[in-house]
């Protein structure tokens, strides 16, 4: 009975491990480039038996890397050789290789950039050299705290002086004040006020314009432009002058010196042409380490007189490292193959761009690999693929179509693509509607639906036709 137990206690401990190790490849096959190095630091810093190796020249990488070899505990020196062809399929660390940059140029530049100012700061190094009284600069010094990255002030005089105890008069001053700073239109409660002091800069605030940015803005975003010409009693060539001039003008001020938050897209595969002509999938290496396990506890796992507790302690860290490892490998090799179905399948979209793109879900890419339709939703998501007709996100590969009336399967993506393409091409003063897209498209062999179209054209943010006409 005590052994049966001890085989079914065994057992649950093994099938528990099992499902750890499934567990964390899972974890890392769903994270992006950038989140999974932020882990393999935190994995590097928390065991001992990981070490890394910093790439700091490109590393010509394999078309396709080959299936992992299992690993032989018999000698160190195997161990080692193992480790090292699993390395050589990690990414490479940012700022050197492919972009060329070492790390103290990295560094430089982003130094560089941060120092520029943002826009609070220079409003204040304007308010530091104007005339104005204490009171009116404490004033002045609140709204340049409360000024957005565009550079509005979401707020009013009386709030203000409200809020700050003060005299009316003095906010009103003070926003006037912060009004004459740059950029022009900075310190706006509103777009027609932002318009109004960017021309009564230039000395062209007019009555006319005066008019239109005070009473007539929502004509002008509903396209109502001979209604609007005939109440102001102007030509529609005149109305349209003026709206050439506004819409040279900034409706957001402070954009120019707003932080930027960027998104860094880093590709984990590029497709490219090889020597023979075909397309072939390549790793990239994006800032990972080198990772290999550190040969100095290897060596000290193997001492006879370690203590038993450091000794279970070493071995326990030593199965995580090799797990790690194991799950990075298999998080590669699953991004390559799916990168893989992707060069068998759109070879015209990577000769000829989206308008060739072809149907492909990701059911389909999981039948042609074995692998379960989630399992390619979480390799994909979050991630890049650099291509010859530039980089895509993978799920943009993955798109249901239509099938023209010779047969040839066509992705939606393909479809709205073409779409674009008509509505570039239309006439701006008898722009195409939904339903003439649609009869279009069937005669290049397209069946849509007008309702299909309206839905392609609205996710592209494209205006319906009426908002689309140019008056002249």
């Amino acid at each position: 009975m005590p052994g049966n137990q001890q085989t079914l206690s065994t057992t649950l401990r093994q099938e528990q491990q099992l499902s750890a190790r499934q567990l964390q490849s899972l974890e890392l096959l769903n994270l992006p480039a950038l989140e999974l190095e932020e882990r393999l630091t935190q994995e590097l810093a928390a065991n001992p038996l990981l070490e890394a190796e910093v790439q700091s020249e490109p590393v010509e990488l394999p078309a396709q890397p080959e299936a992992p070899e299992k690993e032989d505990e018999s000698t160190l020196d195997e161990r080692a050789v193992e480790n090292e062809e699993w390395a050589d399929e990690l990414p490479m660390p940012p700022g050197t290789g492919e972009a060329g940059f070492t790390n103290e140029e990295n560094d430089f530049m982003l130094n560089s950039l941060s120092d520029a100012p943002t826009l609070q700061e220079q409003l204040f190094s304007e308010l530091a050299t104007c005339d104005a009284t204490p009171e009116v600069r404490r004033l002045a010094e609140e709204i340049i705290g409360s000024i957005d990255d565009t550079g509005y002030f979401r707020s009013t005089p009386a709030d203000l002086a409200m809020s700050e105890n003060a005299e009316l008069a003095d906010a009103e001053a003070a926003l006037k004040l912060v009004q004459s700073f740059d950029p022009p239109g900075v310190g706006c409660r509103d777009l027609a006020e932002c318009l109004k002091l960017q021309l009564e800069r230039t000395g062209e605030l007019t009555p006319l314009y005066r008019e239109i940015l005070d009473h007539h803005l929502e004509e002008i975003a509903r396209n109502h432009l001979p209604q609007l010409a005939r109440t102001l009693r102007i030509s529609l060539e005149e109305l349209n002058r003026c709206l050439a001039r506004l819409r040279r003008l900034n409706p957001y001020p402070g954009s120019a010196l707003a932080p930027e938050h960027a998104d860094f897209v880093m590709p984990e595969v590029s497709i490219v042409r090889g020597a023979d002509g075909e397309y072939e999938v390549a790793p990239r290496r994006n800032g990972m380490p080198r990772l290999f396990l550190a040969e100095r506890y290897l060596k000290l796992l193997e001492t006879p007189d370690l203590p038993a507790a450091d000794k279970a302690y070493l071995r326990d860290k030593l199965q995580q490292a090799r797990e790690l490892m194991r799950a990075l490998d298999l998080r590669q090799s699953t991004i390559v193959r799916i990168a893989g179905v992707i060069v068998a399948t759109q070879r015209d979209f990577l000769d000829n761009g989206v308008a060739a793109l072809k149907p492909l879900t990701m059911k389909q890419a999981g039948e042609m690999l074995e692998l379960h339709e989630t399992t390619v939703s979480r390799a994909v998501a979050n991630k890049y693929v650099e291509t010859p007709q530039g980089i895509f996100p993978f799920k943009f590969f993955f798109t249901a179509g239509f099938t023209g009336e010779d047969g040839t399967a066509v992705s939606n993506r393909a479809v709205m693509e073409k779409i674009k393409e008509l509505i570039d091409k239309e006439n701006p003063a008898k722009p195409l509607s939904d339903e003439q897209l649609a009869q279009m498209l069937k005669a290049g062999g397209l069946a849509v639906a007008r309702r299909t179209v309206a839905k392609y054209r609205e996710g592209m943010n494209i205006p319906s036709s009426s908002l689309r006409r140019k008056h002249m």
